[in-house]
């Protein structure tokens, strides 16, 4: 890498063995339908045994992994209840609403964790003039927390609820092995409290592109054919599904080194001057710091100058490690951020 870029895990290139595996991938035989390709069907196998689901689809983007999800539960006029500062609502360009005519029910929450006794209360039956609830959408790891954990206690409570009123769970769990890998699980397990889950391949698994949407058979059966009406029915996908393969088979277990990287940035930029950072706030691989001598966009150019590239976010920077940012890269970001903010 010339420059160390910190801006997301989804830019990390894929691994040697992925491009090994996706060389040999090419030289297979094309599925002509929808679900014949023998290498997505690995895949999509290995995705499903992972999380403990029936049957699992291998999609383009995690993004339309959560529009299908809603899509399979909400009537155009439902809402899905989540909270304002999820992936769904933030960052998904109002899609359930264009796609599925459905509207996001938003309740507080804290770093992901939705306020249980305001859950309970939007998950009210409709009437004929209140929406009808058909979703909880949640999502773990948080990402504009700095990727904060819901907790396995909480995922139950959510799961109880919902249940309770008949209302199934989406997951969107796009970093799910990170969360698993800090909270000390199985992801199974925290797929558990949910009906469907999402997660990328690429991200913190390093796989070039791709994601997963992963539930009950028949669900998992009808999604197919709302990939293809949104526009997903790629083919051929046996080459990026074959790093998608590897990724599931190698990449979860060294999270935790991101994790360390992650944590080693927060702490020692916590004890700069002129920039704030919360290491106890930095559990999976996502730092969030404030400089406050200086714009985060001139904190973040002068980076840039010094080849380390971070993210303007939230009023202050956002920095992701992933399986390319090495102890060394550490070092080298650490060593640039004291000559920026030095005035260097």
């Amino acid at each position: 890498m010339t420059s160390i870029d910190l801006r997301s895990d989804f830019i990390a290139r894929p691994t040697p063995d992925m491009v090994e595996a996706m060389a040999r991938a090419a030289l297979l035989p094309c599925g002509f339908g929808p679900r014949e390709d023998e290498t997505v069907s690995r895949l999509e196998a290995l995705a499903a045994a992972t999380l403990g689901k029936e049957d699992a689809l291998f999609v383009p983007t995690c993004m339309m992994a959560n529009q299908i999800a809603i899509h399979l539960r909400c009537r155009p006029g439902d809402v899905f209840v989540t909270e304002g500062d999820a992936h769904v609502v933030t960052s998904e360009s109002a899609a359930a609403a264009a796609l599925s005519g459905a509207m996001p029910r938003i309740i507080p929450a804290v770093n992901g964790a939705l306020e249980l006794p305001a859950l309970a209360a939007a998950l009210d039956a409709g009437d004929a003039q209140r929406a009808r609830p058909a979703l909880v959408v949640l999502e773990n790891t948080h990402v504009r927390s700095g990727g904060r954990c819901v907790s396995l206690r909480h995922m139950h409570s959510v799961g109880d609820l919902a249940a309770a009123k008949n209302v199934p769970v989406h997951l969107d769990g796009a970093r799910i092995f990170n969360a698993a890998a800090a909270l000390g699980c199985p992801a199974r397990d925290l797929a558990a409290y949910a009906e469907t889950v999402s997660f990328n391949l690429n991200k913190g698994l390093g796989a070039p592109l791709g994601a997963i949407l992963a539930g009950p058979a028949a669900l998992i059966a009808e999604a197919v054919r709302i990939r293809q009406m949104f526009g997903g029915g790629w083919r051929p996908a046996g080459i990026p599904a074959a790093a998608g393969i590897i990724a599931l088979e190698t990449m979860v277990d060294r999270l935790a080194d991101d994790h360390a990287n992650a944590r080693r940035l927060a702490g020692e930029l916590a004890a700069m001057a002129g920039i704030d950072a919360d290491p106890a706030a930095t559990e999976t691989n996502i730092v969030l710091a404030r400089p406050t001598t200086m714009t985060p966009d001139a904190l973040t150019a002068g980076l840039a100058r010094l080849e380390v590239l971070v993210l303007p976010f939230a009023g202050g920077v956002r920095l992701v490690t992933h399986h390319e940012i090495t102890t060394d890269a550490v070092d080298t970001a650490l060593a640039a951020f004291r000559t920026v903010l030095a005035g260097g």
